[in-house]
């Protein structure tokens, strides 16, 4: 029998950086770190980026190869150096966004970075499957591309 993904999906790893630093890298420095060749929208079609708007209401767009912007999800909370949330929706409408929470608590070693993505019923039959691709796909995100551009800024 195979396992039913959790929802939500909960994901820590700690980052030899200071909460602010973390914090800016996660948002301001997204270009930086997220894996635009795999995670996106236009994964494989060439240039493309992404940015946060830094503010509750800004939203997380993708700047496709054409130039055009693809919203991924709207800002909910903006905490500098502690809490950032969105309604994740990235090539789904609105109507389907799931939740995001990325929390940053200083430690020894640096910052505990916790990430929240729940509330994939919001994508109806699809939501199981939904919820095992982001667990994976957190791992590779948030534990790999990010915890490595983390070593490297500290």
């Amino acid at each position: 029998m195979l396992d039913t993904p959790q929802d939500p999906i909960r994901k820590s790893v700690t980052v030899p950086l200071p909460p602010d630093d973390a914090f800016a890298l996660f948002t301001a420095g997204i270009n930086r770190w997220w894996p635009m060749d795999t995670h996106s929208l236009s994964s494989g079609e060439g240039d493309a980026s992404v940015r946060v708007e830094p503010r509750v209401g800004g939203r997380i767009l993708e700047t496709l190869p054409d130039g055009t912007d693809a919203p991924w999800a709207t800002v909910t909370t903006w905490e500098p150096g502690r809490r950032f949330a969105a309604r994740w929706y990235v090539g789904r409408s609105e109507d389907e966004a799931t939740t995001l929470e990325v929390t940053f608590t200083a430690t020894e070693a640096g910052t505990r970075v916790d990430l929240t993505h729940g509330g994939f019923d919001a994508h109806g039959s699809t939501g199981p499957q939904a919820c095992a691709n982001y667990t994976k796909g957190w791992d590779h995100v948030l534990g790999q591309c990010f915890h490595s551009q983390c070593e490297m800024a500290a």
